[in-house]
């Protein structure tokens, strides 16, 4: 049986309804994490090196960026900040700022999808509204 325009109409609306839903979810979700001010910077990565020192060699962690983003002592900018050894609360700190940078990064794609879903919504309305229309004139 298939559905009449009235039912597709509304089908349509509850479509878009349980989108913009889901996409104002997913901006708050969003806007919260930015809140926590607990956010790597965009384009950086935690980078594990080795160290020599007096009493052998060392594992550091430091930021990573392609961009000279992070400032030194000194004032200048730099592509890496030190972070120190693993399990330090810098350490800890910076993998919390990570995992965070990384779920805004899933979820702006997560967005990006549904808004390509509500654009489609679109395009059927006016698909539908078309055939209306066109019916409505013969």
């Amino acid at each position: 049986m298939e559905k009449t325009k009235q039912q597709k109409k509304s089908d349509l609306v509850d479509r878009v309804e349980e989108l913009e839903a889901k996409r104002s979810e997913i901006k708050l979700e969003i806007a919260l994490i930015q809140a926590s001010r607990n956010l790597a910077p965009n384009g950086c990565w935690i980078v594990r090196y080795r160290a020599k020192g007096k009493g052998g060699a060392y594992w550091y962690y430091k930021w990573q960026s392609s961009d000279p983003i992070f400032v030194t002592k000194t004032g200048k900018n730099s592509c890496h900040q030190y972070i120190g050894k693993a399990g330090s609360p810098a350490f800890l700190k910076a993998v919390e700022m990570m995992k965070n940078r990384t779920k805004i990064d899933a979820l702006q794609q997560v967005l990006h999808t549904l808004e390509l879903g509500l654009e489609d919504l679109v395009e059927e309305a006016n698909r539908i509204n078309k055939k209306q229309k066109g019916s409505k004139a013969r």
